[in-house]
């Protein structure tokens, strides 16, 4: 939100007409604009869905994780969001809110076979950038005798099924399968 700062506005009609007053009002205002940007900057740092980068890198400091060169603000956030999310001891009932807070209901799947001690997850393809920090997030708070199976969710028949076959031309095989579309 960029706010127009004038100091002159706010003196008495008769006080706005001195040149000393306007020159104060000419060198104030661009100070004013800063603290009034630094303040804003604070207070959207203050949420990670509203951070900058200066916020998000200083909870990574904070928090030892080390993003990669290619992590987009978007995938860095992602990943905060996880680690300040999970919670161990989990039940099913946590880890299946845990992953549709994290992926949306409809951007994972997800199974649980005790029998088997295996933890299955698919993630939707939207989610590729942000499959790590699933990833880990599942490592840290999975039992060490469950197996984690994480793998994407690729895209299936029934969503391409509303494309013609000339729109549908325009693209590989592979980028059917792998891209997002």
């Amino acid at each position: 939100m960029d706010r127009e700062i004038d100091v002159l506005s706010y003196l008495p009609p008769v006080l706005r007409e001195f040149k000393e007053n306007q020159e104060i009002a000419k060198v104030e205002n661009p100070q004013i604009e800063r603290l009034w940007q630094a303040t804003e900057q604070a207070m959207n740092d203050q949420f990670i869905e509203t951070s900058t980068e200066y916020g998000v890198s200083r909870r990574e400091r904070m928090l030892h994780i080390f993003p990669a060169g290619t992590d987009t603000l978007e995938t860095r956030k992602f990943r905060l969001l996880t680690r300040y999310n999970e919670q161990a001891p989990y039940t099913r009932r946590v880890l299946r809110n845990l992953m549709n807070s994290l992926c949306g209901e409809d951007g994972h799947t997800l199974s649980i076979d005790v029998a088997q001690k295996v933890i299955s997850v698919r993630v939707e393809l939207t989610v590729r950038g942000m499959f790590d920090a699933v990833v880990d997030m599942l490592e840290r708070i999975t039992p060490v005798n469950m197996v984690i199976d994480v793998q994407l969710r690729y895209n299936q028949y029934s969503k391409l099924s509303k494309y013609t076959h000339a729109q549908l031309s325009q693209y590989t095989h592979d980028q059917l399968r792998n891209e997002v579309i």
